[in-house]
Order: structure tokens, then C-alpha cells, then sequence
């Protein structure tokens, strides 16, 4: 599992962030901009690593770079967990093989053509593009009303064939669909953010984690110091809360007041970050 006990005097020192809805500024929300700048500027300034963690995935990550002018990460956790990059000193990225060979370890050698050839007599399952499909991540779509079924048939099939792997469904409120992604077992946002502070170069006891959506709940909860901004989904401050208060955690949770890029920034000043 994700969840760790945090050492309460190990000060922060990394700044881990969900993209969309909060790194990333709202249309609308010149004060977002404005944040991103100081944010970028006083990190930088400081020497305080970035860490992303997405649900796009690796190209989709560089194009928000560019887009937004987002500060360039020293790892980008994507494809919901599934997924690991290092920043390389002439500032390219580079899956980070320890973490790959890690899942290959957890899906016990079992290819996700295992995972197509199965779920392929399932009505009402559609491959997602080919770019959100990577080697422990396979993506699918299906009606929203069907979501929820296809996850548990899905669920059964995996159980009842013994395989090492999981399904999560979302519904994607823009498109108006559902979409399901089939990982190892247990992988997550929070669970390769987890992994990568224990086998990287920073603790998890060190990590600041801002979020704005149900995906991001995990990593919320997990013992990082939290910071949900204040655009996030309707009661998700109140599951964290809730979660962290059962293990005496309450003080590692911020609701800030400021949305997306400006809760972000809130929150590193919250947590003694800046």
C-alpha cells in the first residue's frame, strides 16, 4: 500500500503537484499566472525540486510545459503511476528503469496482451489513442452510464484469471464518457510517488502533494503534508480530512483558499516551504 507514517520533524523540501486544475492556471484567473511566475522564481531561487504527477501522459506533460510555462521538473510521475521520468542534466527526460523493472516485478512477467485477450469479449469497451496506452497502463473508453458496470465485470475477470492487476473508472465530464485504466496492482499517483521517494533522493516525510480531484485522493491521503486547492471536486477536502484525522494526521492538511497554481503557492507557504 501507499500510506506511510511521516516523521513530523522532517521539515519539506520537494514540491510534488497534480497539472490539471492545479499547477496548471484556470482560464479566467490572472492571479494564477501571476503565482506560477513567483512559484517558478522563488523554487528555483531556492533549489526546490518539482515533482509532477499526472494522469496525461509523457508528451502530453511536455506540451503543458510549453503551453503554460510550467518550471521544469526533476521527475514526471504519469499515465496515472504507471509511468516514471528523470530529468537528465541537459534537461531531456529518461524513464526511469528501476521503477519499470519494479512493475515488471509486480505484474509477474504478465504482458498486457494478457490483460487485451481477456477483456476483449467484453461489449462496450473501446481502446482509448494509442498515446495514452504504455507498457503496465491499458486505457479504455465506454458510455458514461456504462461505467460502473464494465468496471466491476472488468474486476471480475481479472480476479477470477489471477492476474496482478487493477481497474479504475472516471468519468471524463467534458467528453461526457468513461474512461477505465487496467494497472498493476495497487499502482497509483500516490503509490509510485511513494516508491520513487523511498528509491530516489528525497523521503516521502519531505514532500508537499497539491491536488484538486478525486485521482488525486490517494496521494492526499497517504501521509504527505496535503494541500487541496480551492477549486477542487465537491467534497474532497472533507474524504481527506476525514482520512487523515482516523490516523491523528489533521495538521498534514491545508484547504487553501487559492485555486489551481495560487492554492499551490499557498500551500508551500503554508507547510514552511517558502
Amino acid at each position: 500500500m501507499s500510506d506511510f507514517n511521516p516523521r513530523k520533524e522532517i521539515t519539506a523540501r520537494v514540491v510534488a503537484t497534480d497539472l490539471d486544475g492545479t499547477l496548471i492556471p484556470l482560464p479566467d484567473h490572472p492571479e494564477n499566472r501571476r503565482d506560477l511566475d513567483l512559484l517558478k522564481a522563488e523554487l528555483s531561487g531556492r533549489g526546490i525540486p518539482f515533482v509532477f504527477a499526472t494522469g496525461r501522459h509523457f508528451e502530453s506533460v511536455l506540451d503543458a510545459i510549453d503551453e503554460y510555462g510550467l518550471p521544469i521538473p526533476e521527475w514526471i510521475v504519469c499515465d496515472v503511476g504507471s509511468s516514471v521520468y528523470r530529468r537528465t542534466e541537459d534537461l531531456n527526460f529518461n524513464v526511469y528503469e528501476p521503477y519499470e523493472q519494479h512493475l515488471d516485478q509486480l505484474t509477474l512477467g504478465n504482458p498486457r496482451k494478457r490483460i487485451e485477450d481477456l477483456l476483449g469479449s467484453i461489449d462496450g469497451l473501446k481502446f482509448q489513442a494509442d498515446a495514452r496506452q504504455q507498457r503496465f497502463k491499458i486505457s479504455y473508453e465506454s458510455e458514461a452510464d456504462a461505467l460502473n458496470h464494465l468496471v466491476d465485470q472488468i474486476d471480475e475477470a481479472i480476479v477470477a484469471a489471477e492476474l496482478p492487476y487493477s481497474v479504475m473508472g472516471s468519468l471524463d465530464p467534458f467528453a461526457g464518457i468513461g474512461l477505465i485504466d487496467v494497472l498493476p496492482k495497487n499502482v497509483s499517483k500516490a503509490y509510485a510517488l511513494v516508491w520513487l521517494a523511498k528509491h530516489a533522493d528525497f523521503l516521502p516525510d519531505e514532500v508537499i502533494f497539491s491536488g484538486d480531484s478525486g485521482n488525486d485522493l490517494a496521494a492526499l491521503v497517504c501521509g504527505f503534508r496535503a494541500t487541496v486547492v480551492a477549486n477542487a471536486s465537491e467534497g474532497l477536502v472533507d474524504k481527506v480530512r476525514e482520512a487523515l484525522a482516523q490516523r491523528g494526521l489533521e495538521d498534514r492538511v491545508l484547504h487553501a483558499k487559492g485555486t489551481a497554481t495560487s492554492g499551490v503557492l499557498e500551500g508551500c507557504r503554508h507547510f514552511g516551504l517558502l
